[in-house]
C-alpha cells in the first residue's frame, strides 16, 4: 500500500498518483493543509512542524510500504511522517526536493530541470497516466468526425494574450475552418485571461467548472491536431503522448531555461502550424522508469 501526500496542487497530485498506481496495488491520498510559517519553510525544518502535521495524521488500516510525495512542501511533510510514524516505508519523492535529504530513499527528477541530485533517477517531462494502454482503453470514445482540433492553454502570461493570442487563434480558425475547434484552459488561468479568451467568441470553450465537464482527456483521445501553449510542460508532455499532430504556441514568450530544455527534447514530435502529420507519441515516462532504470531494485520491489 502507498501513502500519497499532497498539498492540493493538481499537477503534483497527478504525478504522485500515477506513480502510486504503477508501484502499489492500492494507495491512499492525504491532502495536507500546512499553515504559515511552516508552509513557507518546508522542506526545511522549523520548530512546531510536528504539531501542525501530527493533527492531520491519516488513519490507515495497514502500514504503508511506500510514501510518495511531489514538490518541495510535501518533501518535508512526507519526510516528517516517515520519521515519526512509518519508518519502515520507502519514501519516493518526485521533483527537486529543495536540498539534499539523506533519508529520502529515492528521488525522481525531470531531465529538463538539469538538477544533479545524489541517488536521483531522471525521467522526461512529467509522470502522467496517459500511457499507450490508457489510449487503447479510451479509443472507443473517439468519434468519426475528421480533423478535430484542440487548443490547450496553460498560463502563458498577459504579454502573449495582448500581443499574439488573437492572431494565433484566427490563423487556426482560418486553416481549420471545416473542423470542430475546442479551447480548453488550465485552472491556473486568471479571471482577466479567461474573460479575454471568451471575448473572442470561439464556439467551444472550457475554462472552469462552470463550463461543464472538463474535456481535457476527451481531447487527448479525439483530436487530430493539438495546439498547446509552451508554458506548461505537463500539457506539452501529455499532448505529446497522444496520436495527434502537435504544435506549440507562445514559444517566444517563455523565458524559462528548463522549459526550453524540454521543448528541445521533443522537437522531433512537433508539427508545422498547418501540419496534420502523424508522428510517434512520446514514450511513456512511467514505463521507462520501470523498464529502463533500476528503480524497482532500489526500492526492493522487483
Amino acid at each position: 500500500m502507498a501513502q500519497v501526500f499532497s498539498e492540493g496542487t493538481r499537477g503534483h497530485e497527478i504525478q504522485s498518483i500515477t506513480l502510486a498506481n504503477a508501484l502499489a496495488q492500492q494507495h491512499q491520498i492525504n491532502t495536507l493543509s500546512v499553515p504559515a510559517p511552516w508552509r513557507w519553510a518546508l522542506p526545511y525544518r522549523l520548530p512546531g512542524l510536528g504539531f501542525s502535521l501530527g493533527r492531520q495524521r491519516p488513519v490507515t488500516a495497514a502500514s504503508p510500504q511506500l510514501i510518495i510525495s511531489t514538490g518541495r512542501q510535501m518533501a518535508g511533510a512526507a519526510r516528517w511522517f516517515k520519521k515519526h510514524h512509518h519508518p519502515q516505508a520507502k519514501h519516493i519523492h518526485i521533483l527537486n526536493p529543495g536540498y539534499y535529504f539523506s533519508d529520502i530513499d529515492q528521488v525522481l527528477t525531470p531531465e529538463h530541470d538539469r538538477h544533479q541530485y545524489p541517488k536521483s533517477i531522471q525521467f522526461r517531462g512529467n509522470l502522467h497516466p496517459y500511457s499507450p494502454l490508457w489510449f487503447k482503453q479510451h479509443v472507443h470514445s473517439k468519434t468519426k468526425r475528421q480533423n478535430q482540433v484542440a487548443l490547450l492553454i496553460g498560463n502563458p502570461g498577459q504579454a502573449y494574450f495582448k500581443q499574439q493570442f488573437k492572431s494565433d487563434l484566427q490563423q487556426i480558425q482560418d486553416i481549420y475552418k471545416d473542423t470542430e475547434l475546442t479551447i480548453c484552459g488550465s485552472p491556473r488561468l486568471d479571471r482577466a485571461s479567461q474573460d479575454y479568451i471568451r471575448s473572442l467568441k470561439a464556439n467551444h470553450i472550457w475554462l472552469n467548472s462552470n463550463d461543464g465537464d472538463n474535456p481535457y482527456q476527451r481531447l487527448l483521445v479525439q483530436s487530430d491536431k493539438i495546439f498547446v501553449t509552451a508554458d506548461s510542460i505537463n500539457m506539452m508532455n501529455e499532448a505529446g503522448a497522444s496520436q495527434a499532430a502537435l504544435t506549440l504556441l507562445a514559444r517566444d514568450y517563455i523565458k524559462s531555461k528548463k522549459h526550453h530544455h524540454f521543448i528541445h527534447s521533443i522537437e522531433h514530435r512537433l508539427s508545422d502550424f498547418d501540419g496534420l502529420d502523424s508522428t510517434a507519441p512520446l514514450p511513456d515516462p512511467v514505463l521507462q522508469l520501470l523498464e529502463n532504470t533500476d528503480l524497482l531494485e532500489r526500492l526492493e520491489l522487483a
